[in-house]
This record gives structure tokens, C-alpha cells and sequence, in this order.
């Protein structure tokens, strides 16, 4: 038996995880809203702790973290990037940028292989390779942090533009009919995303690597049921950097 893993937040993905290290022989141990951290603090040395908790938890889960655990810390959120974890005095955590989604009721389906980084990323590749979702190791934080740009402006893009087309629009829909909306999004989700990680970044790559990840699911619908929130979310860290988002500001203007 192998070093047990705590998994922080058992949803949906959370779920697929706990299955993927049980069948790779780690122990499991959840962490849910009445978890004692203290108490598991003081009887497990785990192998490393998986935050699994939606976006908006995330900055209070870091929190939680004991000072024991700093060193092996794992992420797997969407609307990613460095500036989320090096507030924590974190050492090296480690991230999966995820390309597979879990809706109650379903099984995974899998989009893309999803990248991983960091010390404990060979763990994630080999759990999740036993329930058969890909999943590949990124060699430089440079390239990960490219991968957490390319998912947030994968996810952003097309739950956003979503709001504004037709009701059950897919992200094939998006690209064919809607390909100037879709950019006009885009560009002003990389606006952002090129502040938030002071960094540029190739926008013709990005694209490249977006519609890459349309392909994995055509039929994937653009508007989610937290499209609404990370609308709001994204205009609100703009303005905390006072940019100006043209695009996504007429969409709120014409929803929210």
C-alpha cells in the first residue's frame, strides 16, 4: 500500500480522483466542510493534498492548508495561473491543467490529454492512466503556466461568448458561425490573462491550441451554468487593473 492522498472538495472531479488513486493503490482520505484539518493533520503523513474545490473556494482552501503540507500541495482548477498560489508560501505545488469534465450521472469524457506539472505530477499521470484519461508532464514552469493561459481562455471564451448566441450553442457553432465574436472574446479574456500573469503571450498559439481543444468535443455546449459568474468575475478583476474589456463589457451589458 502506497502513501495515502487527501483529496480537499469531493464533487464531481474530486470524485475522479479519489477513484484514479485508489485504483493506483493510495488511500484516500476527503476532506469535506466538517473534516477536523488539525485532527488529520496529527495522524496521516500524506503522500500530497489535491485541492478540488470550484474556483471562488479556492483562496480559503489555500488557507486551510497546515504549514506540514506546504510542500505538497496539488491544483486542479479552472481560471488558474501563479498569482493564486504564491500569496500561500506554497514550495512547488503541483498543477494539472484538466481537459476532462464529470457531470453528475455521467461518465468522464475526455477532451484533450491534460498537462501536468511539478513534483508529484508523475503520480497524477500514472492514477489517472489507470482509469483511462491521458494525461502528459510538462518540463518548465513556462510551459505550464502557457497551458493554465490556454484553459482559462478555452473556458472563459466559450462560456462567455455563450451568453450571447443562441441557447444550447456548441463550441463547433462558436468557431463557424461566430468566429468574430469568438475572437473579440478572446482577445480581451489574453488582455487580461497577459496582466494577471505579467507575461505576453502568442495569441495565433493560443488559438491554435483552442480550437485543438474544440475538436476533442464539438458538440460541447459554450454556456455553462457558471458562465453568468465568470463573467462578472472577469469584468471585476479588470477593473481592479482599470482595463478596459470592450467586448465583454457590452455582453454584461446586455445580460447581467
Amino acid at each position: 500500500m502506497k502513501k495515502p492522498i487527501i483529496v480537499l472538495g469531493i464533487g464531481e472531479l474530486g470524485s475522479v480522483f479519489a477513484r484514479a488513486f485508489l485504483k493506483n493503490n493510495h488511500p484516500v482520505y476527503p476532506i469535506t466542510r466538517t473534516t477536523d484539518i488539525d485532527e488529520l493533520r496529527t495522524s496521516i503523513d500524506p503522500e500530497f493534498i489535491l485541492i478540488c474545490t470550484g474556483e471562488a473556494d479556492l483562496q480559503s482552501a489555500l488557507k486551510s492548508i497546515p504549514n506540514e503540507w506546504k510542500d505538497r500541495v496539488a491544483m486542479m482548477q479552472n481560471e488558474l495561473l501563479p498569482r493564486d498560489w504564491t500569496a500561500h508560501n506554497l514550495t512547488n505545488p503541483t498543477i494539472i491543467s484538466v481537459w476532462f469534465e464529470k457531470k453528475k450521472g455521467t461518465d468522464s469524457k475526455v477532451l484533450i490529454s491534460s498537462p501536468t506539472y511539478g513534483k508529484k505530477a508523475q503520480i497524477l499521470v500514472d492514477a489517472l492512466a489507470l482509469i483511462d484519461i491521458p494525461a502528459h508532464i510538462l518540463t518548465s514552469p513556462d510551459e505550464l503556466l502557457f497551458e493554465l493561459v490556454l484553459k482559462n481562455l478555452y473556458i472563459l471564451t466559450t462560456n462567455i461568448a455563450g451568453i450571447s448566441i443562441e441557447p444550447n450553442a456548441t463550441v463547433d457553432t462558436l468557431h463557424n458561425q461566430h468566429l468574430t465574436l469568438m475572437r473579440n472574446v478572446s482577445n480581451d479574456i489574453l488582455t487580461l490573462q497577459t496582466q494577471l500573469a505579467k507575461q505576453t503571450f502568442d495569441a495565433q498559439k493560443l488559438e491554435q491550441g483552442m480550437i485543438k481543444a474544440f475538436q476533442g468535443d464539438l458538440t460541447h455546449q459554450c454556456m455553462g451554468r457558471s458562465a453568468p459568474a465568470r463573467l462578472k468575475r472577469t469584468l471585476e478583476l479588470a477593473k481592479s487593473f482599470n482595463l478596459s474589456l470592450p467586448t465583454l463589457e457590452d455582453i454584461a451589458g446586455q445580460t447581467l
